[in-house]
């Protein structure tokens, strides 16, 4: 039997796009995909991050976390729910390795124990594994490239095989061929805010991905862009 899965990413809480997210979460609930993979920078670990923040910010991680926690709960009617990590996920290994070394390897410090996944039903994956959709490879990325799908295109190269990233914040696609075939590799947007405070008109799309999955592994992707209102088409259905 085919599987339907829905992927976010960049959410980058408490940055997201409310209205946006709301708009994602809404079709999620009434299409109600097998599965959901929150593919990293869900949320952005804002007050541990090593880059200089805005004076006049008032995040707190427990905001993160709860802000985290409710959508996690947006998504509870789904059976099978991954999150996998992204660089921003991986700012509380980091702070940790640098701040209390020695408690670093505590099971109630880990990033998913802080933010009580396995109460809501998810699986953790650290930054840079992935997950397998039949024949597609998802996993938050590290590569980045100033061009829609060439972010895309460097990972599919290097890992040699059909890959969906995050990471870039851009919407794109790209089409290889060789001896074993048709490949493709999907850039898959963001869910954030457009005008974030450490940068000056990004070139960032929103958008997200529904992947249907065959039991042989083949598999179809629809790139789904966020347009204006906010609104987006899938299939002939406008959804708003």
């Amino acid at each position: 039997m085919s599987q339907t899965w829905v992927v976010l990413n960049d959410i980058q809480i408490p940055f997201q796009d409310r209205k946006v997210l709301s708009l994602v979460l809404s079709f999620v609930g009434d299409l109600n995909p097998d599965g959901v993979v929150l593919n990293g920078d869900i949320t952005d670990c804002y007050p541990i991050s090593d880059f200089v923040r805005s004076p006049g910010s008032h995040s707190d991680i427990m905001v993160e976390v709860r802000e985290s926690q409710k959508l996690m709960t947006s998504l509870k009617d789904v059976s099978k729910k991954i999150w996998a990590g992204g660089n921003h996920e991986d700012r509380m290994r980091r702070y940790q390795w640098k701040r209390i070394p020695d408690l670093a390897k505590h099971p109630n410090l880990t990033f998913d124990a802080l933010f009580h996944m396995a109460d809501y039903g998810f699986s953790w994956l650290e930054y840079g594994e992935s997950v397998q959709l039949g024949k597609l490879m998802v996993t938050h990325g590290h590569l980045v490239s100033k061009h829609s799908a060439w972010s895309g295109k460097m990972t599919l190269e290097q890992y040699g095989t059909s890959v969906m990233v995050g990471h870039t914040h851009r919407l794109g696609v790209h089409y290889k061929r060789d001896i074993r075939g048709v490949h493709g590799a999907w850039e898959n947007g963001c869910l954030c805010r457009l005008d974030p405070e450490y940068v000056r008109h990004p070139n960032w799309q929103q958008g997200f991905s529904v992947v249907h999955v065959e039991p042989n592994g083949f598999y179809s992707v629809q790139q789904i862009p966020i347009l204006p209102g906010p609104s987006f088409m899938y299939g002939k259905d406008r959804i708003r």
